[in-house]
Formats: structure tokens, sequence, C-alpha cells
């Protein structure tokens, strides 16, 4: 497998699990920022960068290509353990959350006024 067909296949993992889409790799990464832990962030630089180097001949040969098949397992492994569903459902449950924490503060504001004017 070349380094590019590798950078493709992180590239097509990224879009289908993080639905992070750019140009290139190397953008689709800074999109990706924080959904990406920092060794996986990491080794994925290091596939963009290295198909960036594989366009040019000479430059080819400063690439480590059993350190980029390494960078390419470890991506798609973590990429396998996404799971989108989980996701959404812990982005529902937050929003809902803090629509509960901010109507009992406010009902919370609501009654200590009322008690402080003499209404309760």
């Amino acid at each position: 497998m070349s380094l590019q067909e590798m950078a493709e296949d992180v590239r097509a993992g990224l879009e289908s699990k993080l639905r992070v889409r750019g140009r290139s790799l190397q953008a689709q990464i800074r999109k990706a920022g924080r959904l990406l832990p920092r060794y996986v962030r990491r080794d994925a630089t290091y596939l963009a960068q290295g198909a960036e180097l594989v366009s040019n001949p000479k430059l080819a040969k400063m690439v480590d290509m059993a350190k980029a098949r390494q960078a390419h397992r470890k991506v798609l492994a973590y990429l396998e353990t996404v799971d989108i569903a989980a996701q959404r459902r812990d982005a529902a449950l937050q929003v809902a959350a803090s629509i509960a924490f901010a109507l009992l503060v406010t009902a919370g504001l609501v009654i200590f006024v009322l008690w402080q004017r003499g209404f309760i």
C-alpha cells in the first residue's frame, strides 16, 4: 500500500467517522482539532506530510515507510473506536442538562426574590 493510499484511507475515515471535510488531509486534521487525541493527530500529520513528500522523487526517500504504516494503523484503529451515535447522544444530554440547570437556578432566584419581598 502506498503512502498516498494510506492518506486517502485516513481521509475517508475522518470524513465518515468524524464528519470532517477538507481539501486535503492536512486541512481535515486542522478542522478535526480536539476531536482527535494528540497521538492520533501527530500520526495523521506525519501521514499528511509524508504524502506531500512522496510526490517529489528525491524527497520521497525521507519518508520512513515503517513509521508511516504504523501511523496509518494507529489512526484507523482510533477511528474504529469512534461511535457517532454515542457522540450525538452525549451532546443532546449535555444540552438538556444545561437547560435544566438554567431553569433550576432561575426558579431558585424567583423564589428567593419572592421570599425577600414577602410574597411567600
